[in-house]
């Protein structure tokens, strides 16, 4: 099997990360995820100053997508998050997890954050397994972050502390294994 290609996102994978928006979001298409404000906050306007993400490919197949992006107070709905700390944002055709998709799009969006001198934080259904991997990674549950989501169950926020300890060969923090 070819070999997994992790590039940055630019302005030109816009759509494409609509149709990952709409998987993480639990939506059946991407117009739908445009629809919903507070799902399509994570896009519009895409790359604005701040955002950075990056595109997982196989044989010219766009297997996933995952990016970061700060938000003012403002636009911050959910019960923890700051100005300063961006949000994650991850989608994986659901053919790709078996391959380590999800996990090779999060260590170079750790990487990134790292060198950008960033914590990250995202939201996950409780009942994901994608929430293990987030611990493998080195995030953690935000007490008291557990909130309704819109589809009536519970929600948590989790958080990747910044790079005060990073790891130098990656210079993803300590926490993170080597990817």
């Amino acid at each position: 099997m070819p070999d997994l290609v992790i590039r940055p996102a630019v302005q030109d994978d816009l759509e494409v990360l609509w149709d990952f928006l709409a998987m993480a979001a639990y939506e059946p298409h991407a117009e739908a995820a445009k629809a919903v404000p507070s799902v399509a906050k994570y896009l519009v306007g895409w790359q604005r100053p701040g955002d950075f993400g990056f595109i997982a490919e196989q044989n010219s197949e766009i297997l996933g997508a995952a990016w970061a992006r700060r938000f003012s107070t403002e636009e911050l709905t959910s019960p923890y998050g700051d100005e300063e700390t961006p949000k994650v944002s991850i989608g994986v055709k659901p053919e790709a997890p078996s391959h380590g998709v999800g996990e090779k799009l999060m260590c170079a969006l750790i990487g990134e954050a790292a060198r950008r001198g960033l914590d990250l934080c995202l939201s996950v259904r409780a009942e994901n397994p994608a929430r293990r991997l987030y611990e493998r990674l080195g995030f953690r549950e935000i007490r008291g972050s557990a909130a309704t989501n819109r589809a009536g169950g519970i929600s948590i926020g989790m958080v990747l502390g910044g790079p005060t300890a990073a790891n130098s060969e990656t210079g993803a923090p300590s926490s993170c294994p080597p990817c």
